[in-house]
């Protein structure tokens, strides 16, 4: 795997544990093909809706310890209330507020100067169908759109706003991505995700739509590597739903999931919902075949939707066995970019714990095993390093910090130690022993 070049990255804003995001309504300009807020727009299903009703789920949203709220559509900035949600989360004190927009209205950027002008802490996400005008166009049936975009882009480039960029991947943009390493320069772009089409997300659909939208995922592979090849080293790209065995090189960036996100949306009835658990329900048609227990990956992957199984079956699923990942990881680099993110997202280590991983991370990689998952637990008192070796045969090291601040350890094995473990093991606990400096 070549390595991207070493340009600087974008700083990261720390993200909260919870999110909260609320739907303002499906009205909408485009005509996305994979979106339900389009269609119900096209059908006249769509109209504005209510502000205040809008602002009692924001206060609520305060009220319950959210500090971060994300402003959902259709299209946001369509709603007649807009304006007035945007200044109700100022004067609440959300610590961010994300505007997530197709870039129509705020290519006027008198509109931009409106948002700022209420003081919140705005960060803009700028729905992208295509990194190119014929693809973003072809995805959003709207002519014009994707110009409308760059007038947006350049006007937050010149008032210093953050920007982030969200896209659908889906069979009329995907082979666009090698674009976006451009557009993240010219723009100052800090964040790209990418997530692949949620059937259950584009609104009523024949088969025949659904299968023109649905690419094989392998097919896709090679334009979403030498996309993450070519960004800023560092820079925060993710893609969401991919299978970790479709591209294992680029499993360091893929998601299933994320963090507890709360979500009102506009029901069937336009009437805003009760706040449900997004990541519980975005994967409720999901799956993956009994193969899958054999990939590293296992515990962090989903599987694929139903409608994609159903299309274009299981069979590229092939795990990701221990065997495999050290054969395409010869150097470590892909295991260690897992642990880290895995670090990550677990939060901060107690500080003799945090000393200890440093030491394990620094003397990496340990004889014929692979250190390829961690967990955080109990407040960052705890963490658990999972290892396996070739053959598959897996144990996990725990480090805990006691009540005195001390670090104390053990492993626990699934079976009988395999020699390949017992090296390995012992290769880390005297890592583990090594003095600091």
């Amino acid at each position: 795997m070549s390595a991207p070049p070493q340009d600087a990255a974008p700083a990261r804003r720390p993200e909260p544990r919870r999110h909260f995001e609320v739907q303002l309504g499906h009205m909408c300009n485009n005509r996305c093909v994979f979106c339900v807020s389009g269609q119900r727009t096209a059908l006249g299903e769509a109209g504005p809706t209510p502000t205040e009703p809008l602002l009692e789920v924001v206060r609520a949203a305060r009220a319950n310890g959210h500090t971060r709220i994300t402003l959902l559509g259709g299209e946001p900035t369509l709603q007649p209330g807009f304006l007035d949600v945007v200044r109700e989360c100022a004067r609440l004190g959300f610590d961010e507020v994300v505007v997530f927009t197709n870039g129509a209205k705020t290519a006027r950027a008198a509109l931009i100067d409106e948002v700022l002008a209420t003081g919140a802490p705005v960060t803009w996400r700028i729905s992208i169908q295509g990194a190119t005008r014929e693809a973003h166009e072809r995805t959003t049936h709207k002519e014009g759109s994707f110009d409308r975009i760059l007038r947006t882009l350049e006007a937050l480039r010149a008032r210093g706003q953050r920007v982030t960029v969200n896209m659908c991947v889906v069979a009329s943009n995907h082979e666009s991505v090698d674009a976006f390493p451009a557009l993240v320069r010219t723009y100052g772009i800090a964040q790209l995700h990418l997530d692949l089409v949620r059937p259950l997300d584009a609104g009523v659909r024949s088969e025949d739509e659904l299968r023109a939208m649905m690419n094989r995922y392998s097919a896709m592979s090679a334009a979403l590597e030498r996309m993450v090849a070519a960004l800023p080293r560092g820079f925060d790209v993710n893609l969401g739903n991919l299978p970790y065995c479709i591209a294992p090189r680029l499993a360091s960036v893929i998601h299933h999931d994320g963090e507890a996100t709360e979500t009102v949306s506009i029901d069937a009835r336009d009437q805003l919902s009760r706040p449900w658990n997004k990541y519980l329900v975005k994967r409720r048609d999901k799956g993956k075949p009994a193969s899958c227990r054999a990939c590293v990956f296992d515990a962090r992957c989903s599987g694929v939707f139903e409608h994609y199984a159903r299309f274009h079956g299981t069979d590229e699923l092939v795990p990701v066995t221990p065997a495999r990942l050290a054969a395409l990881d010869a150097d470590g680099s892909v295991a260690a970019q897992l642990v880290d993110d895995a670090l990550a997202r677990g939060g901060p280590l107690a500080p003799s714990l945090a000393v200890r991983v440093a030491r394990l991370r620094a003397a990496r990689p340990f004889a014929g095993v692979t250190w390829y998952d961690a967990r955080v637990s109990e407040g960052g008192q705890r963490a658990e390093l999972s290892l396996v070796d070739a053959d598959g045969a897996r144990a996990v090291l725990w480090l805990a910090e006691d009540a005195t601040g001390r670090a104390r350890g053990g492993y626990t094995l699934d079976d009988a130690p395999t020699p390949a473990l017992r090296e390995g093991l012992g290769a880390m606990l005297h890592a583990l022993r090594a003095p600091a400096g």
